[in-house]
């Protein structure tokens, strides 16, 4: 009987929905050193957290910063390492201004657009038919197909 109410305690307990008397509860029953064969498992976890909870940091732990070369002057060197990569990124941005062509790709005569008009639509056309060749495959696949069905 005992062991059936542990058992739903330790479902509620993985389930975070356990209160603090029932993980007492628990607790009190993993160290009692009477527990079921079944759930002698959790007997571990149930004896470490009561360990744990009774260990303490004894000695004192002091921290000093040790006193280097660029200690002092480390806050202005970042400082200026970030001006300077500021100043490189905003040179950046405006070289690549002045860089872009500010045309629309428009041509002063028009024989000669209409023959840049024709080679880039000829491409597009080579393109797009080169895979109507392999559309054959798939008519006489669907025809085929109709004849086995029907």
């Amino acid at each position: 009987m005992e062991s059936q109410i542990i058992e739903k305690l330790l479902d509620r307990y993985f389930e975070a929905e356990t209160t603090g008397a029932e993980e007492a509860r628990l607790r009190a029953y993993f160290s009692s050193g009477e527990v079921a064969p079944h759930l002698q498992q959790y007997i571990p976890m149930f004896c470490y957290f009561e360990q744990a909870r009774t260990e303490h940091l004894s000695k004192e732990v002091s921290y000093t910063p040790k006193a280097g070369p660029f200690s002092q002057g480390r806050k202005k060197v970042y400082s200026w390492v970030a001006i300077a990569a500021s100043i490189v990124i905003l040179l950046g941005v405006v070289i690549q201004q002045e860089n872009q062509i500010s045309e629309f790709g428009t041509y002063e005569d028009p024989e000669l657009a209409m023959k840049k008009t024709k080679e880039a639509l000829e491409m597009m056309a080579m393109y797009m038919n080169s895979g109507t060749d392999d559309l054959g495959y798939i008519e006489e696949f669907n025809s085929t197909k109709d004849k086995i069905v029907k």
